[in-house]
């Protein structure tokens, strides 16, 4: 649900920057806000949603949120070794996951005069999700049963990336990600396409 009702504010942001502003050239735009989307792999593969504002062609403000998909969890063969699940088969299945809502600063660095080609280097703190299954023995006859844990770890978050408008409103960006926390450390190299004024 929190995914999907920031995919919507995201969009309805863009739709409305879209529209105020298409008819004036990016070459002559100083200011322009835009949203993007990227598919990340690393150890875990990830999405990242994204809303960026640009000041003058030189600085950046981004605000995002970005989460790991689902990956099953069971129990070490030493516990198995001596439990029995108890879990209904038709219940949600021991996973883990971590999500991660961040704000960055950067720099713009435009690599040609057309301004279709930048590297943006930013970094910022984050808050950092992590929901993990946590395995115990239920009763006397070494049954077992999962309770998912879910903790937050403040992080710090860099995402460098070159960017490519192809177009006024539309442009793709590749570049890496990484979070880390005291939790866990997470790198992912992703792809992404951006909307809005570029």
């Amino acid at each position: 649900m929190k995914t999907l009702l920031l995919i919507t504010i995201f969009s309805l942001v863009t739709l409305v920057s879209h529209a105020q502003w298409t008819d004036k050239p990016s070459s002559t735009t100083k200011h322009c806000l835009y949203s993007s989307g990227e598919y990340l792999v690393g150890d875990q593969q990830a999405g990242k949603l994204g809303m960026s504002y640009t000041y003058n062609n030189k600085y950046i403000i981004s605000v995002g949120y970005s989460a790991t998909f689902k990956t099953t969890v069971t129990p070490s063969d030493n516990f198995l070794k001596s439990a029995t699940n108890v879990t209904p088969a038709t219940s949600v299945e021991p996973f883990e996951n971590s999500e991660n809502l961040h704000m960055m600063m950067g720099r713009i660095f435009n690599l040609n005069e057309k301004k279709n080609l930048r590297v943006v280097l930013q970094a910022g703190p984050g808050i950092a999700t992590f929901r993990e299954p946590e395995f115990a023995l239920v009763n006397a006859n070494s049954q077992y049963n999962f309770e998912t844990k879910t903790s937050k770890k403040l992080s710090l978050v860099l995402n460098p990336k070159f960017e490519m408008p192809l177009h006024s409103t539309v442009g793709c960006s590749v570049g890496p990600l990484v979070v880390v926390n005291s939790n866990q450390t997470y790198i992912g190299a992703g792809i992404g396409i951006m909307y809005g004024l570029l």
